[in-house]
C-alpha cells in the first residue's frame, strides 16, 4: 500500500469499493497494516493534545457587543501601537552605534568625491578657455592683450578680449567651482570697449567684471625692453591661464592657489594641455608660476619667464 493510500485510509477519505480493496489489502500485508496503525496512533496524539476548555459564558453576546464598539469608534494611532516594545535598550544603542560609524566612514568619501567632482570641472573649464584661446590665435598670431598704451588695463580683460572675437560666450567658464560661486556668473560678457566705460562710470560693477577665479599670463619683456603679449606657439612648458594665486589684493603670498585649498593648481599651457601641478614650478628655467625670475608679479624677463596674475591686476604688474 502506498504512503497517500494509508493516509487517506486512516483519514477516513476513501469509501465505498475502494475502502474494502485497501481493507483487503491490509489483512494480506500484516507490515503495512502495522505501519497504518502507527500512523493512526501518531495522528491521534496531534488532534488529541489532553487539554479541553470550557466555552466562556455568553461569549457569542460579548463578542457581537465588542465588534460593534470598535466599528462606532474611529481608529487611534494607540491601536496600533504593541503592548510590549519587541527590541531593548540595548538594540538601540548597538544600531545608534553602526549608524555612526556608517556615518563617519561615509562623510570622508562623500567629501573626497565632491573634491574630484569640482576639480574635474576645474579642468573642463580651463580646456573651453583652451578652445577660445585656440580660435584666437589662429587670427591673430598673438595670446589676447590689451593696446600698449594701455598696460593698466587687468589682466581680466582678456576674456573680454576674446568676447569681442566671438570666440567666449560664457562667463561661467571664468569660475572655479572649488571655491564657490563668483560674482560676476550668471552675467553677459560685455565688449571690451565697454568694458572701458563701465569702468569709468560705475566702479563697483567693473570691478566684479575683472575680478574671476583664474590668473592669465601677462607677457613678458621684448628685446625692445617693451612687454608684450606671448606669440601662439604651442608648448608645454608656457602656461596661459591657471587657478589664481594666493594674494591679498596687493601681492602675491606664499604657497600654492587659494582655489584648491593650498594643495596645487590647475594650469592651462599653450599646447591646450592642462596640467595639475602640485607645487608652483613650471621648469627649471621658470621656478615660479605666479612671479618672474626677479621675484616680482610682473612681466616676465624673457620669453621663459611665465607670470600668471590675479584677473584684477594690470598687465604691466604690481
Amino acid at each position: 500500500m502506498k504512503a497517500d493510500e494509508m493516509i487517506d485510509y486512516v483519514l477516513g477519505q476513501v469509501e465505498g469499493a475502494e475502502r474494502e480493496r485497501l481493507e483487503r489489502a491490509l489483512g494480506e500485508d500484516a507490515e503495512s497494516a502495522a505501519r497504518v496503525e502507527s500512523l493512526r496512533r501518531a495522528i491521534h496524539r496531534l488532534c488529541d493534545d489532553g487539554n479541553s476548555f470550557e466555552r466562556p459564558p455568553d461569549l457569542a453576546r460579548r463578542t457581537v457587543a465588542f465588534v460593534a464598539r470598535n466599528r462606532r469608534r474611529p481608529a487611534s494611532f494607540a491601536d496600533f501601537v504593541p503592548v510590549r516594545v519587541p527590541f531593548r535598550w540595548a538594540d538601540f544603542a548597538v544600531a545608534a552605534s553602526i549608524f555612526v560609524a556608517g556615518v563617519l566612514t561615509l562623510l570622508p568619501a562623500v567629501q573626497r568625491s565632491r573634491e574630484r567632482m569640482s576639480q574635474a570641472g576645474c579642468v573642463f573649464n580651463l580646456q573651453q578657455l583652451g578652445n577660445s584661446l585656440g580660435q584666437y590665435t589662429s587670427i591673430k598670431q598673438l595670446m589676447p592683450y590689451p593696446p600698449s598704451n594701455q598696460a593698466d588695463i587687468p589682466a581680466g580683460a582678456f576674456a573680454y578680449i576674446l568676447h569681442d572675437a566671438g570666440v567666449l560666450d560664457d562667463a561661467s567658464l571664468l569660475d572655479c567651482p572649488c571655491n564657490g560661486p563668483c560674482p560676476h556668473v550668471g552675467s553677459d560678457l560685455v565688449g571690451f570697449d565697454q568694458l572701458q566705460k563701465i569702468r569709468r562710470t560705475d566702479g563697483e560693477r567693473y570691478n566684479r567684471l575683472v575680478s574671476f577665479d583664474y590668473g592669465y599670463n601677462i607677457g613678458y619683456r621684448h628685446t625692445s625692453q617693451a612687454s608684450g603679449a606671448l606669440d601662439d606657439r604651442a608648448s608645454s612648458q608656457i602656461p596661459v591661464i591657471a587657478d589664481q594665486p594666493n594674494h591679498d589684493g596687493l601681492r602675491i603670498k606664499d604657497g600654492n592657489s587659494i582655489n584648491h585649498g593650498g594643495r596645487g593648481q590647475n594650469v592651462l599651457f599653450s599646447d591646450s594641455s592642462v596640467r595639475w601641478l602640485r607645487t608652483r614650478m613650471v621648469s627649471p628655467v621658470d621656478p615660479d608660476l605666479y612671479l618672474n625670475n626677479n621675484q616680482q608679479p610682473r612681466p616676465g624677463i624673457d620669453a621663459h619667464d611665465s607670470v600668471l596674475v590675479p584677473s584684477h591686476t594690470p598687465f604691466r604688474g604690481w
